[in-house]
């Protein structure tokens, strides 16, 4: 019975000091907190490089060293489109890259040269900046921190959609349109006329018309004439009084006259 309590307790004691041991690290990180403060700029192809700024704050008294990374994935475009540099005040600061396909990470080839305490903070500063011939897509930027021992602290993501450069073709103006019309036009019976093909005149055109318009005028000249004819007959018609003699009716009489004047 004892020596059994004896070697339960024995198991318990190594569980308990091989959780603190793990728990260790995770405690340590809870101190530390990891925001992405500011994101200006456009996330564009061929503009000017935005600017990103992390910051890490700490809420324990110990202070510590801070080692920053910075992980990049992107979404319909190429890592290879994408120019990022880690800037500190006297310039850049040297990062070693890793490429693994749709994602890349830079990280701190040393420690960064403040050192993070209670109510002082350390900072990161990025530069982002897209080629002229990046295509649109998507990417995500993930800070992270570690300390002096590489254990990962703490971590903030940002995420941006990049315009590309997918500027469509300028359309043509109103006057550009005006001026190929007619050319067009004038360039269509050159390029349908060919030896032994007979060209058609197009509609409107002069002589065409004419020949329809003189007969009708002439029509109507003859019908004008016509009627003003028959008006002339039917006038001298109704001019003559009625039992009057004409011509031989006059030479009947005056023949009868000489006829009995002679008796």
């Amino acid at each position: 019975m004892w020596r059994f309590a004896g070697r339960l307790s024995l198991v318990l004691g190594l569980l308990v000091v091989s959780t603190a041991v793990v728990a260790a690290p995770a405690s340590a990180a809870q101190g530390v907190t990891v925001r992405i403060s500011e994101v200006t700029g456009r996330f564009e192809a061929g503009a000017t490089p935005a600017q990103m700024t992390v910051v890490a704050t700490k809420r324990t008294r110990e202070c510590i060293k801070v080692r920053w990374s910075l992980v990049l994935r992107v979404e319909d475009m190429s890592l290879d489109q994408i120019t990022v540099d880690r800037r500190e005040e006297d310039g850049s600061f040297p990062v070693e890259f890793q490429d693994n396909g749709a994602e890349g990470r830079l990280t701190d080839e040393r420690l960064d040269p403040g050192t993070l305490c209670r109510n002082r903070t350390v900072t990161a500063r990025y530069t982002i900046a897209f080629d002229d011939d990046a295509s649109g897509g998507r990417v995500t930027l993930r800070a992270e921190a570690f300390d002096a021992r590489n254990e990962f602290l703490e971590s903030d993501t940002a995420t941006r959609n990049v315009q590309g450069d997918e500027s469509p073709s300028p359309s043509p103006t109103p006057a550009q349109e005006e001026t190929v019309e007619p050319t067009e036009e004038a360039e269509a019976p050159i390029a349908g006329g060919g030896i032994g093909e007979p060209t058609t005149p197009a509609a409107g055109t002069g002589g065409s018309g004419l020949l329809p318009v003189g007969l009708a005028v002439g029509g109507m000249m003859v019908f004008l004439g016509l009627t003003l004819l028959l008006r002339a007959r039917s006038k001298l018609l109704r001019g003559q009084p009625a039992g009057r003699p004409g011509i031989r009716g006059t030479w009947q009489s005056n023949a009868a006259r000489t006829i009995r004047e002679r008796r």
